[in-house]
């Protein structure tokens, strides 16, 4: 009889119960390994796509203000001296005074006689305003203008369309350009208040009041890094950081190397090509301290009349305006007037501003100077995001005197 079946013996398992289950250590240490590179490897993948959104919106970032600057500095350049229109002044505002001033008007304005490489001062008539003269002298002291109605004016506007709160330049074409705010207009009569520095000279009747814009642009480097700005301003008391993190700002002019000529073909008898007239020979103009027939443009020898400013360069290309010329007169009016320019700036034909500016977070800045004026933390090249710049070379239409 079967043992077994007698109970004699202890049943035995089936075969597949008895085979061992799991893993060895050697298997589950390969396992682990495996697991282990797979989650670095996505890691690795997770951190290079965090690296790369953020480099890209750095670089958005400088594309923003690239821009930015590109057409606000573009579109006050192309107006640069145009206009007026319509009225009595019958030349580009650009023409007559200086339109293109290197350096800054405003509560942080420059002294005179100043030439910056890194600000500009953009002066254009308003297109929708006429160049208005005065029905009788302007005395600085009492601030009153009295305008006549000219060609131009709107119908029934004994103002001319000026308006309060318009900046209005008062010129006479000789050489003496002065700045002022609208403060009242009542009827004929307008009462101006100074806007910076003026020649603080009497404007005689038939002096031209023209309506005109101001735009101011300098670069303020403060105490640390990240104030470093562009400022634009209205010549005036607004002034506002335009771009921030700027690096640099360069400004160059350039400028007519021909001078100035009197009764020149297509020029009326006695009138410059360009910049002030000066008055008739044998005729003094008491405001300024220029001899008879002498203005800050003209002086008179052996009887003629001829330019102070000399021939620049060799040819006739326009060519670089220095600060050193930009600053050594002669002077507009003169060199006693409080706003005195060099007469060099009515030969700016052209101009051309450079911004450079980095990346707001020192996280996607580098350690290459070549690369970073101001070298952040960032390691990984695939975080960097470079200085970036921006040129902006304009040649105003209204500039274009004779050429």
């Amino acid at each position: 009889m079967d043992r077994n079946r007698q109970g004699g013996g202890r049943a035995r398992p089936p075969a597949e119960l008895t085979a061992r289950g799991g893993f060895s250590l050697a298997e589950l240490l390969v396992a682990m390994a495996a697991a282990l590179l797979l989650v670095a490897s996505l890691l690795a993948v997770a951190g290079s796509g965090q690296v790369a959104m953020r480099a890209q919106a750095a670089t958005i970032d400088l594309d923003q203000r690239l821009r930015a600057v590109s057409e606000a500095v573009s579109a006050d350049l192309a107006s640069a001296g145009s206009g007026p229109m319509t009225g009595v002044c019958g030349r580009a505002l650009g023409v007559v005074a200086p339109a293109i001033l290197p350096f800054c008007l405003g509560p942080r304005g420059d002294p005179p006689g100043t030439a910056r490489a890194d600000a500009v001062t953009i002066v254009t008539a308003l297109p929708h305003a006429a160049a208005v003269g005065l029905a009788a002298s302007f005395v600085p002291s009492v601030g009153l203008a009295q305008v006549a109605m000219s060609p131009g004016c709107p119908v029934a506007d004994a103002s001319c369309g000026v308006r309060l709160g318009d900046v209005v330049m008062l010129l006479d074409g000789g050489g003496q350009a002065d700045l002022f705010d609208v403060a009242l207009v009542t009827g004929a009569d307008i009462q101006l208040t100074p806007r910076g520095a003026t020649s603080g000279r009497t404007f005689g009747p038939g002096a031209w009041l023209v309506p005109v814009s101001v735009a101011s642009y300098y670069y303020a480097a403060e105490t640390t890094i990240d104030d470093a700005q562009l400022i634009a301003g209205n010549g005036g008391t607004s002034e506002l950081p335009f771009v921030d993190h700027v690096t640099g700002v360069e400004v160059r002019l350039f400028g007519d190397p021909r001078p100035p000529a009197l009764g020149s073909p297509g020029v009326p008898p006695g009138r410059a090509t360009y910049g002030p007239t000066p008055p008739p020979p044998g005729v003094d103009d008491p405001r300024d301290a220029w001899p008879a027939g002498e203005n800050c443009a003209f002086l008179v020898q052996d009887g003629v009349q001829r330019s102070r400013l000399a021939t620049l360069g060799g040819g006739a290309g326009l060519v670089a305006l220095s600060p050193e010329l930009l600053t050594d007169g002669p002077w507009c009016p003169d060199a006693d007037a409080p706003n005195r320019v060099d007469a060099d700036l009515f030969r700016v034909r052209e101009v051309r501003v450079t911004v450079r500016i980095e990346a707001a977070s020192p996280a996607v800045r580098g350690t290459d100077s070549r690369l970073f004026s101001h070298p952040g933390v960032a390691r990984n090249p695939l975080a960097w995001v470079p200085d970036r710049q921006v040129t902006v070379d304009v040649v105003p239409r209204a500039l274009q005197v004779g050429r």
